[in-house]
């Protein structure tokens, strides 16, 4: 078992600490698990919008994040595991790219999450402003939500796609076929070498379903994407959660094996 997505206090809305995460992998079976709190928003986001900062860490603390999850490494280690990766997630809207590449510089990071969570400086997935979603038709907000991903994905700074269509989130999903927008980021993802997630965490939010959607999930088997697995973890007792169904719907589609990332390098697992 692997999980590559977890969130520790850090990042201003979640619980625990990276031990105690590594704990609770231990304590379900898990081999590898990364943590991967969200890097720090530019000041451009903050000023704009304050409420921002319980989205991520303030860059203040990013060396002590980093340093925290090494510990918790070496700690692991010599308790006879988990392997503990040093990852984060960077949001990846267009005009961030700089920013992020500066910080990603910085830090010998194993595992780079690249998401898309704003679209014009609107926190799409945050609960407190789904009121916004009645200003945008669905189709156009998904167009240009997927436009954003395969942006990201071409950006090179991330080495896997986080909850790919967490525009859906909240049960926004437009009538119709959504091939087009599904087989145009699976090619772009293709294309540019980047990985995707299943992530479990969707089967916890009112859209009841994995990141990414089965139909989606066929669209990036088809072209060769590679994937790997992660819970999305906001507290320990999430760790893992629903690995057995993301497992059950890779290898509905075909999928044999996963990615884990070792200073950003990819090796496959067997699922």
């Amino acid at each position: 078992m692997i999980d590559l997505h977890t969130h520790t206090w850090r990042c201003g809305h979640a619980r625990g600490t990276a031990s105690d995460y590594v704990l609770a992998a231990a304590g379900q079976g898990i081999s590898t698990i990364a943590i991967t709190d969200h890097l720090p928003l530019p000041a451009s986001v903050l000023t704009t919008d304050p409420a921002a900062a319980q989205y991520a860490m303030p860059e203040s603390d990013l060396a002590a994040y980093v340093a925290e999850v090494i510990e918790a490494r070496e700690l692991a280690a010599r308790a006879g595991g988990p392997e503990v990766l040093l990852g984060i997630e960077a949001d990846l809207f267009p005009g961030n790219e700089g920013y992020v590449r500066d910080l990603l510089s910085r830090y010998p990071f194993d595992v780079v999450l690249g998401s898309v969570h704003f679209v014009d400086g609107w926190a799409f997935d945050d609960p407190d402003r789904r009121g916004e979603y009645a200003s945008w038709d669905v189709r156009e907000l998904w167009e240009r939500y997927f436009g954003d991903l395969i942006t990201a994905a071409v950006s090179g700074l991330a080495d896997v796609i986080g909850h790919a269509d967490l525009v859906k989130k909240f049960g926004y999903v437009p009538e119709g076929d959504l091939t087009d927008l599904y087989k145009g980021a699976a090619d772009a993802f293709a294309h540019s070498g980047v990985a995707v997630e299943v992530n479990t965490a969707g089967l916890r939010k009112p859209c009841a379903e994995l990141y990414p959607s089965m139909p989606f999930l066929k669209n990036l088997h088809a072209a060769g994407v590679p994937i790997t697995i992660g819970s999305d973890a906001h507290c320990p007792a999430e760790v893992g959660f629903a690995y057995a169904e993301a497992r059950a719907a890779l290898t509905e589609v075909g999928y044999r094996s996963a990615l884990v990332f070792h200073g950003r390098q990819a090796e496959e697992v067997p699922l």
